[in-house]
């Protein structure tokens, strides 16, 4: 026989994706600018994580004034998950040099773009060449 509990009034935001991690680790470098090789809802959670901890910290009286920098995503889709995103990253990557004009840019690896296998680090040297930026 089990016991059931109820917990009332807590609520928490979980998520097992390491790429919110990732995105609060490098949101106030400055100068710099995040690249997720990975499907928009991605960005999309971690950027909601971020507003949900802007709304508590303000409920709770905290002063708080954010000002992360750009987080992007390459936009992977079904036809990328199929046959490889490596050109979908190349052409965010040169999106985001032309519009933000990054001291640095930091890329960071979803599942999916593990699971196809791009070789992303090899794709950030070509873009470093290219652009000119690390």
């Amino acid at each position: 026989m089990g016991i059931e509990v109820k917990r009332v009034g807590v609520r928490r935001t979980n998520c097992s994706c390491s790429m919110p991690g990732v995105w609060r680790a490098l949101s106030f470098v400055r100068g710099a600018l995040v690249v997720f090789h990975s499907p928009r809802p991605c960005a999309h959670i971690a950027h909601g994580m971020d507003v949900s901890s802007f709304h508590r910290l303000t409920a709770a009286g905290t002063s708080v004034r954010l000002s992360p920098v750009p987080l992007l995503t390459s936009g992977l889709s079904e036809n990328e998950a199929v046959f490889g995103g490596e050109e979908r990253l190349r052409e965010c990557l040169r999106f985001a040099a032309q519009k933000y004009h990054p001291q640095a840019v930091f890329i960071a690896n979803s599942c999916v773009s593990g699971v196809i296998g791009d070789d992303t680090q090899a794709i950030a040297a070509e873009m470093e060449e290219e652009l000119g930026l690390p």
